[in-house]
């Protein structure tokens, strides 16, 4: 594929109806005309619908990747034909009308003048901590919607992915997870189609019962030792905490060598006891090794969403950081679970 146009194609509106409108909208009204924006997410081919649509809106893009992943060249060439300038993120500087982030990895060395916008929850607690802003930080994660793309989509990539490169058949093996935010609760709900055996550590207390409702096994992630045990006698190991060095900080490293061991987050989250070479991907998000890290119809409205909340910055001017409107982020969910053949209903029995 060597242009937008050719992604649209690839990419038709039953499988992405909200690129496709936003695409039709933006090329009539082209609403951000003369605005300049940073977009920070990770550049696959998928991503090109977004910037495709922020393109026919007339903004002056700079698109860069975030640090834990690897450009995609073929993306990268795909760009150069569209003329969208692409800049390796250590080089990303300077002002802008709209920072839309990833990470909250622009923050340093970007200035806003009217916005910033995050994708993730790693980004969403690193903007929090920002005691003060200028202008508005509208977080996508802090969403319903975010659960289609960081429930299901990425939890389905995370278990397409190591099923695929696993050296093991997973059926029926004893998996634990650890995190059951809406990464880890999208890994074992695709995970329970093939085994019963799964063990989730988490410290929430509320999450801990939750996750007995559901029907797996739960171990408290301050108990050590417990944590300890399940390691040794399980058969893979996949971490979605968001925590860097979780399992380095607060375990003993030997419990967890020499099993198949995945990192589903975006830091380090097995960290320095650990090298490279023990954790599949080398320790980067496991599911970006794929082609398709997400399938299209789980980013379909999470990219839309992401793009849009550019208005929801421009319509309540309120300074510091917040969710995108509720009314907006309630409307995607029930238009997406309409289009896919989801009901809300069974939605709400997963997330």
């Amino acid at each position: 594929m060597n242009s937008f146009d050719d992604l649209f194609a690839h990419y038709p509106p039953e499988v992405a109806p909200f690129m496709h409108q936003m695409l039709a909208d933006y090329r009539a009204k082209q609403p951000y005309k003369g605005f300049t924006i940073a977009h920070n997410v990770p550049l696959t081919q998928t991503t090109l619908m977004k910037i495709a649509c922020l393109k026919a809106a007339g903004a002056d893009i700079v698109v860069t990747n975030p640090s834990f992943m690897t450009e995609d060249k073929d993306t990268i060439k795909v760009l150069a034909n569209e003329n969208v300038h692409y800049v390796p993120l250590e080089f990303v500087n300077g002002e802008f009308d709209f920072l839309l982030d990833c990470g909250a990895e622009l923050v340093d060395s970007c200035y806003a003048r009217k916005g910033i916008v995050e994708l993730t929850r790693t980004g969403a607690m690193r903007y929090q901590q920002h005691k003060e802003f200028h202008v508005p930080i509208v977080s996508v994660d802090d969403t319903r919607l975010k659960c289609l793309e960081t429930c299901l989509g990425t939890g389905e990539g995370v278990y397409r992915a190591i099923t695929q490169i696993a050296n093991i058949v997973l059926t029926n093996k004893n998996i634990l997870i650890f995190g059951y935010g809406k990464v880890g609760i999208g890994i074992a709900y695709y995970f329970s189609k093939i085994t019963p055996n799964i063990i989730i550590a988490e410290a929430d207390r509320e999450r801990l019962t939750l996750i007995e409702q559901r029907g797996y096994q739960s171990v408290d992630a301050k108990q050590s030792q417990l944590i300890e045990h399940a390691a040794e006698a399980s058969d893979l190991i996949i971490t979605a905490t968001g925590l860097k060095d979780i399992i380095s900080d607060n375990y003993h490293s030997g419990a967890f060598k020499n099993k198949l061991l995945a990192n589903a987050g975006a830091e380090d989250e097995f960290g320095f006891a650990f090298e490279a070479s023990e954790v599949l991907a080398d320790k980067k998000p496991v599911n970006f090794i794929l082609k398709e890290p997400t399938l299209m119809e789980f980013l379909d409205p999470i990219f839309y969403a992401h793009n849009i909340a550019i208005d929801d910055a421009l319509n309540n001017k309120q300074t510091g950081f917040r969710a995108l409107d509720q009314k907006a982020d309630e409307e995607i969910v029930g238009q997406w679970a309409k289009h896919h053949g989801w009901t809300v209903e069974k939605l709400n029995t997963i997330f």
